[in-house]
């Protein structure tokens, strides 16, 4: 009965209504555009940092992520590949990684050279996939560099340029390549610093023979990581350092964990606005029926009554507008997770972040019910004055208003 009555005196002013939803719905959308855009675009920068060779795993030498010195070398790298394999792993191999200087005729740079199996490396990393000249390396004299660290050293495909690193008897040590291919990825920072070599090219600037410096792995489930990394860790022992890609990103974790209370206060202000208005128009609806909530006092309705009267109300309101929001949400995500939003006119700040230019919206159900929840909370925050109002209205105060 009551909620029949609600019902209806919701839509008595049908104008009033129609705006108090729309404000709600509105302040629902943005929020949840938002929220959508920004996980979605640090998921991607996540993706990016995996697949551009971090790998969700990687081991060392007990700390090298802390000093990366080429003398810290893992011997056997292949066995300790087979001693940790298991169907939870999709990849697991070995690199060479150097950092040194790379020269062209014109210019020098500073640069992380990748070091690997050419075939390996295509497969396991996103370089292949972001391939904008020449062809992936498959000698150990071609080098595949990013398109601002070809244009910072003034070279193309075919040219020539040489890296040079220490090596473990403790010289510099060089070693040619031609330009084979140039890649444009979503992540400034790879497009400048990072090339990628051959194994037998990163072998013999660090003076290595069989040993690596570093192996990476990649999971079938992200989902599983911290269960894969354990187990590794519990193999291996001591000796070695096993390292989530959080670990050696750990500003990516960081922007995850602040992210989600970043849009609760964001969130929270955008409600908070709409919350005003909705105080408003109780108050507004209160006042012109107040010889109706009169007559109802004179009935012998208690105030108890009256404020579950207008509760439900309240709550209505809030159920309307959040089928509206989620209807307009729904439609927003499903539609742009496929297709992804253009968001080129910022491309070079998302690729200083590492995402790309192109962002596909992301959301949880979890996250979803916690917008419903806010929603809800906030009207009912919000109404809690007028139904102090309306609690206090007398049948002789009520009766006094025509």
């Amino acid at each position: 009965m009551i909620l029949k009555f609600a019902w209806r005196n919701i839509w008595r002013n049908r104008t009033r209504s129609i705006i108090l939803i729309t404000s709600v719905v509105i302040g629902y959308f943005s929020l949840f555009f938002f929220y959508s855009i920004d996980k979605g675009a640090i998921q991607q920068a996540i993706e990016n940092v995996i697949n551009s060779g971090t790998g969700h795993i990687q081991i060392h030498i007990k700390g090298y992520l802390d000093d990366p010195d080429i003398k810290k070398k893992i011997e056997n790298p292949e066995g300790i590949i087979e001693k940790i394999s298991s169907s939870e792993i999709l990849s697991a191999f070995p690199r060479v990684d150097l950092n040194g200087i790379i020269a062209s005729p014109e210019e020098t740079r500073p640069v992380r050279a990748m070091g690997g199996k050419l075939g390996e490396m295509r497969k396991n990393t996103m370089f292949s996939l972001y391939l904008e000249k020449g062809k992936f390396p498959k000698k150990p004299d071609q080098i595949l560099i990013g398109r601002e660290l070809a244009e910072l050293l003034r070279v193309s495909i075919g040219d020539r340029v040489v890296i040079t690193s220490s090596s473990t008897a403790g010289e510099l040590s060089s070693y040619g390549f031609r330009v084979s291919g140039i890649f444009h990825t979503p992540s400034l920072e790879a497009n400048k610093y990072i090339v990628l070599i051959s194994m037998e090219a990163a072998k013999e600037i660090a003076g290595y023979k069989d040993e690596a410096n570093g192996i990476y792995i990649k999971l079938r489930n992200p989902e599983h990581l911290e269960r894969v990394k354990n187990r590794i860790k519990k193999l291996l022992g001591e000796k070695y350092e096993v390292l989530a890609w959080y670990e050696v990103f750990p500003i990516l974790k960081y922007e995850m964990k602040s992210f989600s209370q970043l849009m609760l206060i964001f969130g929270f202000i955008i409600l908070l606005g709409a919350a005003f208005g909705i105080d408003e128009v109780f108050f507004m609806s209160i006042y012109e029926r107040m010889r109706e909530i009169g007559v109802l006092r004179a009935m012998g309705v208690s105030p108890g009554k009256i404020t579950e009267i207008l509760l439900t109300e309240a709550l209505l309101l809030g159920v309307v507008s959040v089928i509206a929001g989620n209807i307009i949400s729904a439609a927003f995500y499903f539609y742009f997770a496929k297709k992804g939003i253009n968001l080129s006119i910022f491309s070079r700040s998302l690729e200083v972040w590492g995402a790309g230019s192109v962002i596909f919206p992301l959301i949880d159900p979890a996250e979803v019910g916690e917008l419903i929840l806010m929603v809800f909370l906030i009207v009912l925050l919000s109404v809690v004055f007028p139904l102090r109002k309306a609690r206090k209205i007398t049948p002789v105060e009520g009766l006094r208003y025509v």
